[in-house]
């Protein structure tokens, strides 16, 4: 009974100046941000996109929406893929109210523009100044680079970031046994984010005003975080924030004087401008402390939030060295008996917070009305979950400051399952490698997986322990769910959540709907480097616009291979290294010539066997030809096949053991990377054939350092690396 609502959306390449450099973004409708839909709750949204791209699919999911499945916009899983040129036609009812928005689930096309906001108003809604603001990141570098950046395990963001945690520096600021237990414990260096960004952006821009607010007047912000990696800090320079809605559904108010939004979700806030005549900035500051964009509200003199205080990286890494835990990720036995609401030994504050799906066949009453009292959880999951801190115990600085944490959110309604209904449990362990960058559920990827099956009618609950070092913003499709936090009962309904590391958070949800959903990380590279899953219903009718033979082309993102590589030029030759990577194998060449004829080559093909990646067998050759060129005598000709195993040991020294078909060993220990200052780095090898060498290069550049070594066989040389 409600309008037909219809918009046009046209996907296209753009250039924008006080945005991109070096790199095009992709454009909805023909810049960032892209326009806001607007629909009144028993609508029909009707919204063709239209593919303008010359060589690219394209597709746009509708985060958060409650929708018939071929219509939530995951190519190859929900929704046929929109081909260059092709127009797809979304047609659903609009059966709910809040703020959400919607992105490209293609590739990587996310992080550089195919993004957009959502509001839909109840049907009695009564106007009021509000604002939507959608916060992003921008780097210029385009996605695939940044990708392939992480995955050959280049700390060039650190770099920039200043947040290497270097020898020299550690030795410096008193925790130089920190560092080394770290990577005794072959632990990467502390981070809270995979990339630098050059902008954050809100609303398209660094910083944008809002005039059009009286002194003294309350207004809301719809806040949308859609960036790719970055988590926000949002500070309100003019007082606290009063937060009344998350991921689109109400919660009980409150206020906080500063708010941690993750990647993909949303809140509501109420914020009243000071009756002073002055405009005060709202701010989004980067999880990582690097950068920040800004809307001033109001007219006069501008005034800015405070500044937050830069990280102290080692005091994080002696913080997570003092957790107990050996390795980046613990086994799934150890994850599976850690108790829900528990973290492993690290008090990061807030339980995660754990969301229902409510109970709707593509109908959905807001107010909850059909939910009854849950009894599910046992009673040392609940004891677990209300002990739990606020999380302002361990805030940053700020004197009275009140910090946001899950245990904040009420539903206004009760949120309990019915629990004459069967209940399925699935334990999931988030898992991940940051040496090589796969991500995974169990250790398993994506696309080594199975699906997840439930079956409708049921309830059904996900037991998350987070075993990583990372934070992961967590987006089930296609469901709202409740996260049992501190407020027991009255936990809040979500579709995304935050979980930190060492953390279990439960979520729970009835299984109402059919076909198969997407459930995975919203870090970008996190999903593309295979965290995620697909959660099935059993015995549903076949989907119209996908086959199960489409489908296997969702696995595709994470076993694609990723080519890198190192040439060194000096003045005592040149050399250096090819790579070719999945997320279980590498190929790869080393290389070593000098200007005298000189020459070493080496391919192999290396699988890696356990499950951290730590283990390996190879095969390869070994060809080389070396001689006097002054007597023309041949010293060493060599060409062999060779076989062996490498095993990373603590200190990320790589251990090799091999033998050629003749039956010569081989032993050699060597290090890459080790960091001595901010920019030099310093790598040591050394075989039983009594080769060995010694390596710095200073980071000028990405691509781009200085280089001088010792070489056995080649001696001294200086000159430039270059990374490709």
């Amino acid at each position: 009974n409600g309008r037909l609502v219809e918009y046009d959306l046209y996907v296209n390449d753009t250039i924008l100046p006080a945005i991109s450099k070096r790199v095009k973004a992709l454009a909805v409708n023909g810049g960032l941000p892209a326009p806001t839909l607007y629909f009144t709750e028993g609508d029909t949204a009707l919204i063709r996109v239209h593919n303008q791209l010359e060589n690219e699919e394209t597709s746009v999911h509708w985060h958060g929406v409650l929708l018939p499945n071929e219509q939530d916009g995951v190519p190859y899983l929900t929704t046929a893929p929109i081909k260059p040129g092709t127009t797809h036609t979304y047609r659903f009812p609009v059966i709910q109210t809040g703020t959400y928005w919607y992105h490209s689930h293609t590739s990587l096309q996310e992080q550089i523009g195919t993004y957009g906001s959502i509001v839909i108003y109840p049907r009695d809604y009564k106007p009021v100044n509000e604002k939507v603001i959608l916060l992003s990141d921008w780097i210029h570098q385009k996605p695939e680079q940044v990708l392939r950046t992480l995955k050959r395990a280049s700390d060039w963001y650190g770099i920039r970031k200043d947040a290497v945690q270097s020898w020299s520096e550690a030795l410096l600021k008193g925790y130089l046994a920190d560092r080394f237990k770290t990577e005794w414990n072959r632990m990467p260096a502390m981070d809270v984010s995979d990339v630098y960004y050059d902008k954050f952006l809100l609303n398209g821009q660094t910083e944008s005003e809002y005039t059009d607010v009286k002194p003294g007047e309350t207004i809301r912000l719809r806040i949308i975080n859609g960036a790719a990696t970055s988590y926000f800090w949002l500070q309100f320079a003019g007082g606290r924030m009063r937060i009344v809605a998350a991921d689109g559904l109400d919660v009980v108010p409150f206020e906080v004087d500063r708010l941690m939004i993750a990647i993909a979700e949303t809140y509501d806030m109420e914020i009243t401008l000071p009756d002073d005549g002055m405009a005060y900035e709202l701010r989004a500051t980067s999880i990582d402390i690097v950068g920040y964009s800004s809307l001033f509200i109001g007219n006069g003199m501008k005034m800015k939030a405070p500044d937050l205080p830069k990280l102290d990286y080692f005091a994080m890494m002696r913080q997570m060295n003092s957790m107990g835990h050996g390795n980046m990720d613990m086994s799934e036995k150890d994850a599976n008996e850690t108790e829900p609401g528990q973290m492993k030994g690290m008090d990061h504050g807030a339980m995660k917070e754990e969301e229902k799906e409510p109970d709707h066949e593509h109908k959905m009453n807001m107010d909850h009305g059909e939910l009854n009292q849950d009894t599910t959880l046992t009673n040392k999951v609940k004891k677990n979950h209300e002990s739990m801190s606020s999380g302002n115990e361990d805030k940053p600085p700020g004197e009275g400051e009140i910090i946001f944490d899950y245990n904040m959110l009420r539903s206004p309604e009760p949120t309990v399952l019915d629990m004459s209904r069967p209940m399925k449990e699935v334990p999931l362990t988030l898992t991940g490698n940051m040496i090589r960058y796969v991500w995974s559920f169990n250790n398993i990827p994506l696309s080594g997986s199975d699906k997840i099956m439930i079956r409708k009618g049921e309830n059904v609950r996900f037991i998350l322990t987070n075993t990583t070092m990372m934070r992961h913003p967590l987006h089930l499709h296609g469901h709202f769910f409740r996260f049992v936090n501190k407020q027991g009962d009255y936990s809040p309904l979500k579709h995304t959540f935050d979980i930190q590391p060492m953390e279990t958070v439960v979520i729970e949800f009835y299984a109402s709907e059919e076909k198969d959903w997407f459930f995975h990380c919203h870090i970008l590279y996190h999903m593309m480097a295979g965290m995620a899953r697909v959660v099935s219903y059993e015995n549903s009718p076949p989907n119209e616009q996908v086959t199960e033979e489409d489908k296997k082309m969702l696995f595709h993102d994470d076993r694609m291979w990723w080519q890198w590589g190192v040439t060194k030029i000096a003045t005592n030759g040149i050399y250096g290294d090819a790579r070719f990577s999945n997320n279980y194998s590498l190929a790869g060449l080393d290389y070593r010539l000098n200007y005298k004829g000189n020459y070493e080559l080496q391919p192999d093909y290396q699988r890696f066997l356990d499950i951290r990646q730590f283990f390996s067998v190879y095969v390869g050759a070994d060809f080389r030809n070396t001689f006097v060129p002054a007597e023309g005598e041949t010293v060493e000709k060599r060409q062999v096949a060779v076989a062996g195993i490498r095993y990373l040991l603590p200190l990320f020294i790589e251990s090799e053991l091999r033998t050629d078909h003749k039956g010569r060993l081989r032993f050699q220990l060597s290090r890459e990377d080790i960091p001595l200052t901010r920019r030099l780095r310093l790598a040591l090898s050394a075989n039983t054939d009594k080769e060995y060498n010694i390596d710095f290069d200073y980071f000028l550049r990405r691509f781009l350092s200085i280089h001088t070594s010792y070489d056995s066989d080649y001696k001294y040389g200086v000159g430039l690396t270059i990374l490709w």
